[in-house]
């Protein structure tokens, strides 16, 4: 076992260092001039038109004319220092910028990982475990319907409905400002609760959908029937044999989900104004950020791995025959 451990401990190593490879070299085949980003286009045309030295001169300041050897170099120093310099779009330091973004995003993806993840197991259960009854007949249509359905669309239809015809929550926005204590708690809290709503909707879907899956194809088994024939209780049945083998996908795709968090939801973040990973991400791709746009891409690809060891560990104590095989 322990040597298992160890084979999976070198692979997530080996996969974050390919990763950081990756993401060296993937912004460097991005189109256009990282100059032109760092100084502002109607700046960087007007140097390249009457002062081009002081676009090299900015272009040795950050490395940019350096061989792609030294550059590699650099860059493996500098993610083990965690110092990715200065973002280009707002010349504030990159990781600053990102762990308040971060913050933020966590606020969403939290909550909805948590009561996502409970609630969509618990209403799968039920569904999966008394399939074409009532509950599972309305539930079933509904979760469907919100796997297929873009949940931007959604997204900006609750934002019609509730925030612009009924003014419940503001249209956007993370707060109103000018406050404090918990006047600011309650002002975000305020802000959060549309975004926050429409992700642990998508989210109890497709949760729901994975666990009454699981437990519907598991209540066909034969050892479920062996147990049913022994004279076993339906409860014992759903418990001691369905949960605990139903449980085994669900924890993997919990884990999964769990090692995206703070990648955030792009499309939710941009149309409710939420400044989290997602939107920053995507800025810093548009506007040719290499920093920004590297160290969040190496966050989420080291949640990611961790989030598949921390799945192996617990799929091997929930059933350890999974990790000898």
């Amino acid at each position: 076992m322990a040597k298992l451990w160890l084979k999976r401990l070198l692979g997530a190593l080996l996969t974050i260092y390919v990763v950081i490879t990756v993401s060296f070299f993937m912004v460097r085949f991005m189109p256009g001039d990282p100059l032109q980003h760092l100084v502002g286009q109607e700046e960087y045309y007007y140097l390249m038109e009457n002062d081009p030295a002081e676009l090299e001169r900015l272009a040795e300041k950050y490395g940019l004319n350096d061989p792609v050897g030294v550059q590699y170099l650099r860059y493996l120093e500098n993610v083990i220092h965690m110092d990715f310099g200065i973002a280009y779009s707002n010349k504030q330091p990159v990781v600053e910028n990102v762990l308040n973004c971060m913050s933020w995003t966590i606020m969403l993806s939290i909550p909805t990982w948590i009561v996502g993840g409970l609630l969509g197991g618990i209403l799968g259960v039920i569904a999966g475990w008394k399939p074409g009854k009532l509950f599972d007949s309305i539930m079933t249509p509904i979760a469907l319907f919100l796997n297929t359905v873009p949940s931007n669309c959604i997204a900006i239809l609750a934002l019609v409905v509730f925030a612009y015809n009924l003014r419940w929550v503001p249209i956007g926005g993370m707060t109103s400002g000018m406050t404090t204590g918990w006047a600011r708690t309650a002002d975000i809290l305020h802000h959060m609760a549309l975004p926050l709503s429409i992700l642990i909707l998508f989210r109890v879907s497709g949760d729901f959908m994975l666990m009454k899956s699981s437990v519907s194809q598991i209540r066909r088994e034969d050892y479920t029937t062996t147990a049913r024939a022994k004279g076993l209780p339906e409860r014992k049945v759903l418990f001691r044999h369905v949960m605990k083998n139903a449980l085994l996908p669900y924890v993997t795709s919990m884990c999964m989900q769990m090692g995206s968090l703070l990648s955030g939801s792009m499309m939710i973040e941009t149309i409710f104004g939420w400044k989290g990973m997602g939107q920053l991400f995507y800025n810093a791709v548009s506007n040719r950020d290499f920093p920004t746009a590297q160290l969040c891409f190496l966050i989420s690809a080291f949640c990611v791995v961790t989030a598949n060891l921390v799945s192996d560990l617990i799929i091997t104590v929930i059933d350890p025959r999974v990790m000898v095989k």
